[in-house]
C-alpha cells in the first residue's frame, strides 16, 4: 500500500543519498540503494516501511501493513521534505493482481 508521495524538484538519484543519510539518523535499522530506481526500508521488527521509487519518478512511501511504523516515518520525513500524505492508502499494481 502505498501512504504518501514525497514532492521535490530534483531527479530522485539526487535526493538518494540526503534522504538516506536522514532516514539512517532517526532509525535503528535502515538499508537502502540506487540502482535504476532509489529503494530505503526501515525495519520495525517484522514489519518494513519502504521509500523507494519503484512505481513513480518521486519517492513513496509504502508497507504490507497499515501501523505505527508507517506514520512514524511519515512524521520524520515531514521534518524535512514536503510529504503528501493520502487519506486513504492507495494500491501498488502489482498488489491489485
Amino acid at each position: 500500500m502505498i501512504f504518501a508521495k514525497i514532492h521535490y524538484s530534483k531527479p530522485y538519484e539526487e535526493m538518494h543519498d540526503g534522504m538516506l543519510s536522514f532516514l539512517e539518523s532517526r532509525f535503528d535499522r535502515v538499508q537502502g540503494g540506487l540502482q535504476c530506481d532509489s529503494w530505503i526500508w526501515i525495519h520495525f521488527g517484522q514489519d518494513k516501511v519502504a521509500v523507494d521509487t519503484f512505481t513513480s519518478m518521486n519517492h513513496e512511501v509504502k508497507s504490507a501493513t497499515h501501523g505505527k511504523h508507517v506514520g512514524e516515518v511519515m512524521r520524520a520525513l515531514q521534518e524535512k521534505y514536503q510529504v503528501e500524505v493520502y487519506p486513504e492508502p492507495e494500491t501498488e499494481a502489482h498488489e491489485a493482481l
